[in-house]
């Protein structure tokens, strides 16, 4: 039973993002552009304004595989490489306005989802149900 609520709320929240992505991304650019690029941009963007190396070793990809990937970003407008200025070795990678816009309804999302569910049970049960998520957090950070 609550493998079904889980799966639910995943392909929920999934189609949201799925539906931002169709908004923001010319068909011609899909043709190109993956499910995996977009868990790329998202994570360059919490990990805020990272180098290379980082962004590397945060998704356990090779620097062929970050080369790569971070063409096919800055192709479709998501990301831009910035040269540092004290040491030209060093590029970190920025979202641009358009990545920006891709991935700023999740938090929305999010925030939506919240309410729904605030406004369905008593303020003990959110209680009892952040301390289960803080839990399942902590357990899946684990793994």
């Amino acid at each position: 039973m609550l493998s079904k609520s889980l799966e639910f709320l995943a392909n929920y929240l999934w189609q949201q993002s799925n539906a931002k992505i169709y908004e923001v991304i010319s068909n011609e650019e899909m043709k190109s552009f993956s499910i995996s690029d977009y868990y790329y941009l998202t994570a360059i963007h919490h990990l805020n304004e990272p180098n290379l190396g980082t962004v590397a070793n945060e998704l356990h990809l090779t620097k062929p595989a970050i080369s790569a990937l971070v063409k096919r970003l800055e192709q479709h407008i998501l990301i831009e490489k910035i040269q540092s200025q004290e040491d030209k070795r060093i590029f970190t990678l920025k979202l641009t306005p358009k990545g920006l816009n891709l991935i700023s309804s999740d938090p929305k999302r999010y925030e939506h989802l919240e309410e729904i569910i605030s406004s369905a049970i008593s303020p003990s049960e959110i209680q009892a149900l952040s301390c289960l998520l803080e839990v399942l957090e902590k357990l899946v950070k684990e793994k």
